[in-house]
């Protein structure tokens, strides 16, 4: 189990959290991919709020929506309409809004379990809420935002939370490991 003392990853290994924002970039790749609109930018916004610096998590943040846009709009056909960048522009407002709000949570004195939950609820709220506020301007289905959608959204993102926590829980302890092991003696 991580101590709160290893998330951040801020004092301990800066090539580390550069390779893990290199992850959350792939993992949008993969899961936009997987779920094409409904990519779990809370899952990545918390995850990368609790486990990186805070300007590395922005940049995780970033190439994650970047990820996203050329995706959909390269591979998966995405319509290149006003209202399908409009949405994409507002999807990645979100993101970042989700981001600050896990980012908010990081103040509270809690243990990792709790942190981390407090970042996903916090930024799910965040993330639902901007975009139920561009709904009012943007075109959308009349289903966009009933409860199914919406626990639809909030299951996906909470299987990605999970999934992100235990590959950097194993990365952690593998790294934890390595480090531990005494290298070769020097002349």
């Amino acid at each position: 189990m991580l101590e709160r003392n290893q998330l951040p990853l801020r004092p301990v290994a800066p090539g580390f959290a550069a390779a893990w924002v290199t992850v959350i970039a792939g993992a949008s790749v993969a899961l936009s991919l997987l779920f094409a609109c409904i990519t779990p930018f809370v899952a990545l916004a918390a995850v990368s709020a609790v486990a990186l610096p805070r300007q590395m998590a922005i940049t995780a943040v970033l190439l994650a929506w970047l990820a996203n846009q050329a995706v959909g709009y390269l591979m998966l056909g995405y319509p290149q309409t006003f209202d399908s960048f409009a949405w994409g522009l507002t999807i990645g407002i979100a993101t970042f809004a989700s981001l600050a709000a896990s980012l908010g949570v990081l103040r509270l004195d809690t243990g990792p379990a709790v942190t981390m939950a407090g970042a996903f609820t916090a930024g799910f709220i965040a993330y639902e809420g901007v975009l139920f506020a561009a709904a009012v301007v943007l075109p959308s289905g009349d289903g966009a935002f009933s409860a199914a959608v919406v626990a639809e959204v909030l299951l996906i993102n909470a299987l990605a939370v999970i999934g992100l926590i235990c590959l950097h829980m194993g990365a952690a302890s593998s790294r934890a490991l390595v480090t531990a092991q005494p290298g070769p003696a020097l002349p």
